[in-house]
């Protein structure tokens, strides 16, 4: 992946990058977030729901930055980085996202 993507929902943004690795990408949620009772930062709304379908469906490393919301992936097949494009489409479709122009 040569470039950045940016696609922005209704209360977050999520951001698609080349990892240092090979074959790998890094994605981030940023914002959508909220404080629970108890003072703990848990995803809210479409982040939520985006962010457990992501994890059940990709089963993402952590980042190496370890940053809460940063993810890798890594791609071994071609067939597998097509089906993170395709998922990734259809959530911005279903989510009405805005990808930004760079």
């Amino acid at each position: 992946m040569e470039t950045s993507r940016t696609i922005s929902f209704k209360n977050f943004r999520l951001t698609i990058k080349a990892a240092p690795k090979p074959d790998a990408i890094l994605v981030t949620f940023d914002s959508g977030t909220e404080m629970d009772n108890r003072g703990w930062e848990s995803a809210s709304g479409d982040r939520k729901k985006i962010e457990e379908d992501f994890k059940f469906m990709f089963n993402p490393y952590d980042a190496p930055s370890s940053k809460k919301g940063e993810y890798m992936l890594h791609f071994k097949l071609p067939e597998k980085r097509q089906k993170f494009l395709d998922w990734l489409d259809g959530q911005k479709r279903q989510y009405f996202g805005i990808e930004d122009d760079k």
